[in-house]
């Protein structure tokens, strides 16, 4: 016999179990095991290379059209969808594009993609591409790029500030910090600038950087010192102790654009004494 408190008991779970069996009536069952993803390849990118100086308009952006295609199939032949994302190569920046298109069929999937950059932006763009079928599982990912070119006039450095002459601070006192600060322009704008290089002494080859005193461009070697993030102004801040051998040091600065071109070497002397 059983007794009220197990029968109190045994009624909730009965009806607890009636309403998940209702519930379950409309969701799929167990998962099939051996069910397949989609498989993706072959993605080409059409055009791979765009030169926005070529491009006409005076804009500060440049609108550009680019096809997308790949082969796409599944053995269970529940192909649903190919996703395509083009992203831009600068961290934080929201996606360039993004395009869903049916694809129920395996074979050949094409999508043509607006994508806006800005002028001043010249680097390797990334596009992603992925399926899915039916039932949600989700294929490989394959990759593919736009190489975009900005303008074909290099940039320039029109100013280094830098000391021309560094006295070296006795034994135990600390060091002494020395910033050097390149003012570089870009007819194609100040984000189309992407580095200063200096080599020192001919031997190491360091960076400026306009990265607000964030050590981006110089991974480990710690601050840059920089004051203001994207005003042009490339910092490099190098430290002076008693234990630098007087003499002269060479210092050649080169600017660096994101299509690769380069300025004028500029070369300046220290001398430390």
């Amino acid at each position: 016999m059983i007794r009220r408190s197990n029968f109190v008991f045994y009624s909730a779970l009965i009806i607890a179990l009636g309403v998940f069996n209702f519930a379950c009536d409309s969701a799929p069952g167990p998962e099939d095991l051996s069910a397949s993803a989609p498989v993706i390849s072959n993605m080409s990118v059409t055009p791979d290379l765009l030169a926005l100086d070529l491009i006409a308009g005076g804009d500060e952006t440049v609108d550009a059209l680019i096809t997308v295609s790949l082969d796409a199939s599944d053995v269970d032949g529940d192909l649903k969808s190919v996703f395509f994302i083009v992203r831009s190569p600068f961290a934080g920046q929201a996606t360039i594009a993004e395009e869903e298109v049916n694809a129920s069929n395996s074979g050949r999937t094409e999508s043509t993609l607006s994508i806006t950059i800005p002028r001043a932006s010249a680097g390797s763009y990334i596009v992603t591409a992925f399926a899915s079928d039916d039932a949600g599982r989700m294929s490989n990912r394959i990759f593919g790029s736009i190489e975009v070119t900005s303008g074909s006039v290099a940039p320039s450095i029109d100013q280094i500030d830098i000391p021309d002459v560094i006295t070296r601070p006795a034994p135990g006192e600390p060091a002494i910090n020395v910033a050097m600060v390149a003012h570089v322009s870009d007819p194609d704008g100040a984000d189309n600038v992407a580095f200063v290089e200096v080599v020192v002494n001919g031997v190491v080859t360091l960076r400026l950087c306009d990265d607000g005193g964030q050590g981006t461009c110089n991974s480990g070697f710690g601050s840059s010192g920089d004051m203001t993030q994207g005003d042009s102004l490339f910092t490099l801040t190098i430290q002076l102790d008693s234990n630098n051998a007087p003499g002269q040091n060479t210092f050649e600065f080169t600017a660096v654009d994101r299509s690769g071109l380069r300025s004028e070497t500029l070369l300046r002397v220290i001398s430390v004494n």
